[in-house]
């Protein structure tokens, strides 16, 4: 029967879908915002988006809800599926400028998913400044996080302006699913039996091996037990607010901003110090928050950080290619201060202590029980983190859409109760920043670009891409446009 009723949101992906429906503060989108250097063919577009949407079903999935709507969505292949509903082209109104484009994205991020069809929405904006173009990707996070929506990116992308040798044409287009709100739900509890079934095995295989532990090994059996729980109950654990004293107001709206940087920079300056890349990313963000504080006269001793974990490729994943395999680690990490050094280090050993939890393998199981917890208990636990940061890895050579080489990749992503969200995406041999902030939190976003702009540059000892990238070049040697014209000229 799950079969003909298609697959129902289940865990992290579940949990993320019922607190972005019930909650504004929570609206969970992810924007990827794609600038081309020039206007790319809409016919050949068009062909390689059709293409995509067989290539990854749940593009074409819509969510089906039974008759009680007590259950999360189960999704199942629109049988009214129309590729023009999701996939448009415009103009911006104005001179095509950064600023506009963002306002754009923005808007869409802001905007709401038509609940009874597919998850996503592509637009193709022509006209930008010194000729070039954007796609804007808006996806809705229960179907894809930030490495997800990189993946079904690269089933769109080409190897250079002439269409991909001896690519076939995909798979045909999955059947369409007719399933009434009856069979939802006798799916739904169907499912529900069975997963009940499922963890009372579970409990009993553990309860057995802890009574059999307690017999042949007692000590290390109970350390174990004991160690789980304190893990939980940590992650578990409910803030009572920021940790910031300037980052305190929330509302529903955020707005955009983003740059690039040249990525061996940052690669080096973490390598130097036998650090990770991401270790260098959260020293910058942490750098450039002490710094916009002091800007307004404050000290933050520590920032709460939420960091989404990958799950990717752990025992039992399978998320496929569109999906959340993400948990999210929430930690106070010191930012007042610190030299580049001792930032990182922080960085390593806070990540590092969550990778470590043995609660982080019990994300999904925990996201299940979040069922019981009303809604505003959870958002207010997601206002009371300071900043979110994510870092991405992406395609390291040059990419191309129907013609059009890829220039830039900035990811765009809610601030899901946050203040603000920065998320890196790396691309041929750059490092893109995408932020989103929290409009009440950060009145003055222009400033907290320019410093975290500043903590980039102090973190890599290099300069870094202009707050604008569609001006005209200027920008670092390293970037895919400053390169562009290298070549260009």
């Amino acid at each position: 029967m799950a079969d003909a009723t298609g697959r129902q949101l289940t865990g992290w992906d579940a949990a993320t879908w019922r607190t972005a429906a019930s909650d504004p503060h929570l609206r969970s989108t992810v924007v990827a915002l794609v600038l081309l250097d020039g206007a790319p063919s809409w016919e050949r577009l068009r062909a390689r988006v059709e293409r995509l949407t067989r290539i990854v079903p749940v593009l074409r999935q819509r969510p089906l809800r039974g008759l009680f709507g007590v259950s999360s969505p189960r999704m199942a292949v629109d049988p009214d599926f129309d590729l023009d509903l999701h996939l448009r082209r415009m103009r911006l109104a104005g001179d095509g400028s950064w600023a506009e484009l963002l306002n754009e994205a923005r808007r869409m991020s802001l905007t709401d998913f038509d609940r009874d069809r597919p998850l996503w929405e592509l637009v193709l904006i022509e006209g930008l400044e010194g000729g070039r173009s954007a796609l804007v990707l808006k996806l809705h996070h229960a179907i894809a996080d930030g490495q997800a929506t990189v993946l079904i990116g690269l089933n769109l992308v080409e190897l250079s302006a002439d269409p991909n040798p001896d690519e076939d044409s995909g798979p045909d287009a999955p059947d369409a699913l007719f399933a009434a709100a009856h069979e939802v739900s006798l799916a739904d509890i169907a499912d529900n039996v069975r997963r009940g079934i499922g963890a009372a095995e579970q409990a009993a295989e553990t309860l057995l091996n802890f009574a059999k532990g307690s017999v042949t090994d007692p000590v290390s059996t109970w350390q174990s037990a004991a160690e789980t729980l304190m893990s939980v109950s940590r992650f578990t654990a409910m803030p009572d607010g920021p940790l910031s004293p300037l980052l305190t107001q929330r509302g529903t709206t955020y707005r955009f901003a983003g740059f690039d940087l040249p990525f061996n920079g940052l690669r080096g300056a973490a390598k130097s110090r036998g650090r990770s890349v991401n270790d260098a990313f959260m020293a910058a963000v942490g750098l450039g928050f002490e710094r916009y504080h002091v800007r307004h006269g404050m000290v933050a001793d520590e920032l709460r950080f939420n960091v989404p974990i990958s799950l990717r490729g752990d025992a039992g994943d399978t998320s496929g290619q569109a999906a959340n395999a993400v948990t999210i680690a929430r930690f106070a990490l010191p930012v007042a201060g610190l030299s580049v050094d001792e930032r990182m280090a922080t960085a390593h050993e806070a990540v590092e202590h969550w990778r470590d939890e043995p609660a982080l393998r019990l994300a999904n199981p925990l996201a299940e029980v979040s069922w019981l917890i009303p809604v505003p208990v959870l958002a207010q636990a997601a206002l009371a983190s300071d900043v979110t940061t994510s870092n991405v890895p992406g395609p390291p050579i040059p990419l191309y859409v129907a013609g059009e080489r890829i220039v830039g990749m900035y990811p765009l992503v809610a601030t899901i109760g946050a203040a603000a969200n920065v998320t890196m995406v790396t691309y041929d041999g750059s490092a893109f920043v995408g932020l989103a902030a929290d409009e009440r939190a950060v009145p003055d976003l222009d400033a907290l670009v320019a410093d975290l702009r500043s903590g980039f540059a102090t973190v890599t000892g290099e300069p870094v891409g202009a707050a604008d990238p569609l001006v005209e070049p200027g920008a670092q040697d390293g970037t895919p446009k400053a390169r562009a014209v290298r070549e260009a000229g």
